[in-house]
């Protein structure tokens, strides 16, 4: 990206101007006042509404858009972040409680509860993304032995749908019944 400097020759973040800049914030407040202009297919409405406001090409008007969109993403890390520091946090102070509370003298108070203490660490790794469930891992399920005739139309319909084997075995008409 080329420098751009300023009428006093200091470079300006981004290389974009002040204006070009309030302008990017009032896309961004527009497209967070509106969601679906967050949308691809809303792209074009956007681009109009930008060119009218500003007096702006197309070209310009979609540069706006999406430096917009690229400061609302990092905003959005930002967010993501911080809520993932709040969970960690909340996990630990629960953690602490089911590990039990003891008084100055070392006396139990509150008894600690060591399943819901392995309950929080496991929820705790799995938000980190250390406790993967075995079923996402493998991502999908392996059939053996079963006799296809067995169905019904209907239950070959709710298994080509994608509903599992258990649910369509559970459910009278999609079995026949010799």
């Amino acid at each position: 990206m080329p420098v751009i400097k300023n009428d006093m020759g200091e470079k300006i973040e981004g290389g974009h101007t002040e204006i070009v800049w309030s302008r990017i914030d009032s896309v961004v407040t527009l497209i967070l006042e509106n969601e679906r202009y967050f949308q691809a297919k809303r792209g074009g409405e956007l681009n109009q509404i930008v060119m009218k406001t500003f007096g702006v090409a197309e070209r310009m008007a979609k540069i706006y858009v999406s430096e917009a969109k690229k400061e609302i993403r990092r905003l959005g890390r930002a967010e993501k972040k911080k809520a993932l520091l709040r969970a960690l946090r909340d996990r630990e102070f629960l953690f602490q409680r089911a590990k039990g509370t003891k008084d100055k003298a070392g006396k139990l108070i509150e008894k600690p509860d060591y399943k819901l203490a392995l309950e929080i660490v496991k929820d705790r790794d799995k938000i980190l993304g250390l406790y993967v469930d075995e079923v996402k891992q493998t991502g999908e399920m392996t059939m053996k032995n079963v006799d296809m005739s067995k169905f019904t139309e209907h239950g070959l319909e709710r298994l080509k749908r994608g509903d599992t084997i258990e649910e369509v075995l559970m459910d009278p008409k999609a079995v026949k019944i010799e």
